[in-house]
């Protein structure tokens, strides 16, 4: 559970809970995708927010710093979690969530998953070619186990395109 800063303890009870639930729920899921937890902190915060919040905001509210807070931004921009919002003559920005599942996941994708199938494509051609190096008792076992997990790669690249529709491309 995260701290309360001096900002969010104004709340009343209800709504405290509400926010720091949700809080926690993005940032455990921030954790199990790899991402930092500041990440899903900042994230729940602006998803439960019903108007869009500055960076200072968003620090004092979560009482994390303003270097965290400005990386997770930019992190969560670049997956198009997050929106930026530049009013007429304001120079702050703000920011909302962007609350589409799709959303989310495409940014995921386009960001994470793709980049690390291509990573680990390479990867497999690279086993490939030392497997012909392997004494021949273990050439055997090393050759199915590597086609096994070729396989595996092979089915999640089949899925993408499927994924891809799915989410409306």
């Amino acid at each position: 559970m995260r701290a309360i800063s001096e900002t969010t303890q104004s709340l009343p009870e209800a709504e405290l809970r509400y926010e720091e639930g949700l809080v926690d729920v993005f940032s455990e899921l921030a954790d199990l995708f790899g991402n930092p937890r500041s990440h899903g902190q900042i994230y729940g915060l602006l998803f439960t927010s019903l108007s869009p919040l500055s960076m200072e905001e968003i620090t004092a509210r979560l009482a994390i710093s303003k270097g965290s807070v400005s990386q997770g931004l930019r992190a969560l921009e670049e997956l198009g979690a997050v929106q930026r919002i530049r009013e007429d003559g304001n120079r702050t920005a703000q920011y909302s969530a962007k609350m589409e599942l799709k959303t989310l996941i495409r940014g995921f994708m386009a960001q994470r998953l793709i980049p690390r199938l291509r990573f680990s494509n390479s990867k497999l051609e690279e086993i490939a070619q030392v497997l012909t190096n392997l004494s021949p008792e273990k050439a055997e076992e090393a050759r199915w186990r590597h086609d096994r997990v070729a396989k595996w790669h092979t089915r999640a690249i089949q899925f993408l395109p499927i994924a891809e529709k799915l989410l409306g491309k």
